[in-house]
């Protein structure tokens, strides 16, 4: 069975949710406006996508300028990335510190 990707807009609060049942899931940062310039893997465990910070206080994750897609499969999203616009499905950037 194919992994399916779930999509967070306007809802930090299912985010949350979703990555504390999820920590070994994937997740693709993106604008609201999903640019094909803006499209970074992350896993979920990720501190700057699962931590709230100065920057990233209640709602900075789903309910401003961001939304998330998560996905259990990195391929799944490779999925979703294609369909706006980055027909390679490749992602704009793939973060550094989850790299480590």
């Amino acid at each position: 069975m194919a992994a399916s990707a779930v999509v967070f807009d306007n809802s930090d609060i299912d985010y949350q949710s979703w990555l504390s049942s999820n920590p070994t899931g994937f997740v693709l940062n993106a604008r609201r406006s999903l640019v094909p310039s803006y499209m970074v893997l992350h896993r979920a465990l990720c501190p700057s996508i699962s931590q709230y910070t100065r920057v990233a206080r209640d709602g900075g994750f789903t309910e401003r300028g961001y939304v998330k897609v998560g996905a259990t499969a990195a391929q799944a999203l490779r999925d979703r990335v294609r369909e706006h616009g980055r027909a390679d499905g490749s992602f704009s950037k793939e973060c550094g510190c989850c790299a480590r």
